[in-house]
């Protein structure tokens, strides 16, 4: 029996594997047969020649294969942060590096796993430099090759096609292109990391909304759609040309499977629920008896109070919320209750709204609730001054504003995950989510490590290399030093002691790599990458989450995560202390030099428990 393998640096396209599992007739010679699925389909060649409708762009073809395409990267531990007083081990992360790198490797441990997905991506406005070189590094040759953007000609030397040439000139311009390429696999692969009753979020302008909207529609599925809502962004006025003052920006909203998604979150204001009168039927507050919908016929009609002989009618345009047939009910229940006295323009009689009778105590999420100034842009830098971080960063957002979507889109428990971290506004909002309501939710930060230029940025240039000491500046290193003082102001004024407020920072570093070149094979090893973070890494590929502590067994060796063995090294020490486990797995470092004798006596012993990791 062959011994498991599991590699990372493999293509992995799920609708293929599918595919070939479940419908075989639609893949020959390793390719998809188009015309086998429209057989499968029950579609006629008539049929399959009509036009349909969809997006459609220069590279998109490109930005699908970044999707699959293997992941090269590998996590390094760089810090753990643990604010004074607390004990407990950080479950929150900060990934420092391109987000497309991050999420595929996060992928096998997170899949189907993050509850909350919120993402500022770049709005490509005239202010906006794309810093994400996506399709053009070394790494992704091969793919260029096989959707034959390059080709090799008869002297090796490779040759790129005119729309690759095209498309160079477009991607980090702004273009509608370059955009859109640059996030179909981004939200692909945020997309497969969503829980079914998942949701994301995606801030954005006018630039590109109508754009993001139908790409939302063909990856999560038109049916998805949850909501737009409409955010306020400042209130002052300018200059505009043809005179519309801008004010707004969007905050679209799609869910992994709408059927299984609520969005009711807070609790409503109960404080006018009472029972000063000892109704049997509990609490209750006096509602107001009209609503707009009904008949005349049924809902419009006079109410004489007993006592006073006053007359009630419905106000105009208006109508009872019940008909003359109920009338007495409600008043044999207790629910329509006459005055004794009232003023002259009152109406004469109460009518009650019973707390039992309440669907759910939680609040609507409303599509204009960030209308609100108290969620504009100036709010956020407000929030950033008492942290002295305001001057850093350009369009933040707020605590308020994220912690409100966190507030209905999420449980206690849940993962939240942000990968255009930007200033670290989400995190902050976690955590004083938490602080509020005794939660545990967990988030994951990933921002690229853009430099800043001194030339550019000098203020912040100077607190990156005075204050944090940076070597080379960065904007990953203010986003991480404001969830730091965010989670100190948070302790300080928070009585608990157990909040979830630590975090540990990542980066990322090329993994091992094997190249074949025909005369010999050549092993690339991950020469900074500490055994520690070898074991982490093999970890994460294992499906094991950032937030489990991950045990040292044998220093540089031998590491432990819940059920299952890391092993980066396999020599007599290792097998000794394996030779007492149980049942758990073991999975060990392809990469690593490994004792051959060792290894042979490693999978004699544990025969389908073991397994190589590539």
């Amino acid at each position: 029996m062959g011994i498991p393998t599991i590699q990372s640096q493999q293509e992995n396209n799920a609708l293929f594997d599918t595919l070939k599992t479940r419908f075989p007739e639609t893949i020959k010679d390793q390719q998809v047969s188009l015309s086998a699925i429209k057989m499968l389909l029950g579609l006629n060649e008539s049929m399959s020649n009509i036009s349909g409708y969809e997006l459609t762009w220069t590279g998109k073809g490109l930005a699908n294969a970044l999707y699959s395409t293997p992941c090269q990267k590998a996590l390094k531990l760089k810090e753990t942060f643990i604010p004074p007083s607390q004990k407990t081990h950080p479950k929150n992360a900060i990934i420092i590096g391109d987000n497309l790198d991050a999420l595929k490797l996060l992928k096998p441990a997170y899949s189907e796993k993050i509850k909350m997905v919120y993402i500022d991506p770049p709005y490509n406005t005239t202010n906006e430099n794309f810093i994400y070189p996506d399709n053009f590094r070394q790494d992704y040759k091969k793919i260029l090759e096989e959707v034959g953007l390059i080709e090799i000609d008869e002297n090796g030397e490779e040759v790129e096609s005119e729309s690759l040439k095209f498309f160079k000139n477009i991607q980090g311009s702004r273009t509608h292109s370059g955009w859109l390429s640059f996030m179909l696999p981004r939200l692909k692969l945020a997309r497969d990391l969503l829980k079914e009753d998942g949701v994301i979020f995606i801030s954005i302008d006018d630039n590109e909304q109508a754009n993001l909207k139908l790409l939302c529609d063909e990856i999560f599925g038109e049916g998805n759609f949850v909501a737009d809502f409409i955010r306020k962004t400042k209130s002052t006025t300018n200059d505009a040309k043809i005179g519309v003052n801008y004010q707004h920006e969007f905050l679209l909203c799609y869910a992994k499977n709408k059927e299984f998604v609520n969005l009711l979150g807070g609790e409503k204001n109960l404080e006018n629920y009472k029972n000063p009168d000892n109704d049997p039927n509990g609490v209750w507050t006096n509602t107001d008896p009209s609503a707009k919908s009904g008949t005349k016929e049924n809902g419009y009609f006079a109410i004489t109070n007993p006592y006073t002989g006053k007359v009630d009618y419905p106000p105009v345009g208006m109508f009872w919320r019940f008909s003359q047939n109920t009338i007495q009910k409600h008043i044999d229940d207790g629910r329509i209750c006459f005055k004794k006295e009232h003023g002259e323009n009152e109406r004469g009689f109460i009518y009650k709204r019973y707390l039992k009778d309440l669907k759910t105590t939680k609040k609507t999420f409303d599509s204009l609730i960030f209308s609100d100034n108290c969620y504009m842009n100036q709010a956020a830098t407000k929030e950033l001054l008492r942290l002295e971080l305001a001057e850093y960063f350009s369009y933040p957002k707020g605590v308020d504003f994220m912690a409100k979507i966190i507030e209905h889109a999420t449980e206690k428990g849940d993962i939240i995950l942000d990968f255009f971290a930007g200033s670290g506004t989400t995190a902050h909002a976690v955590m004083e989510l938490n602080a509020e309501d005794k939660g545990n939710r967990e988030f994951i930060l990933v921002q690229i490590d853009e430099e800043i230029k001194e030339d550019k940025n000098k203020s912040a240039y100077d607190f990156c290399q005075n204050d944090l000491k940076s070597a080379k500046p960065v904007i990953s290193d203010i986003t991480i030093e404001r969830v730091k003082r965010a989670a100190q102001k948070i302790l300080e004024s928070s009585n608990e002691n157990d909040l979830n407020l630590g975090f540990k920072v990542f980066t990322l570093q090329d993994k091992a790599q094997i190249a074949n070149d025909k005369e010999k094979i050549t092993l690339f090893n991950r020469s900074d990458l500490t055994p520690f973070d070898k074991a982490l890494n093999l970890a994460l590929q294992c499906g094991k989450v950032l937030n489990k502590a991950l045990e040292i067994i044998i220093k540089d060796k031998l590491y432990k995560c819940e059920d299952a063995y890391f092993c980066i090294a396999c020599d007599k020490e290792v097998l000794e202390h394996l030779a007492k486990s149980k049942n758990e797995m073991v999975f060990l470092d392809g990469y690593e030099e490994i004792d051959l004798e060792a290894f042979l006596n490693l999978n004699a012993g544990f025969k389908e428990r073991l397994s190589v990791v590539y």
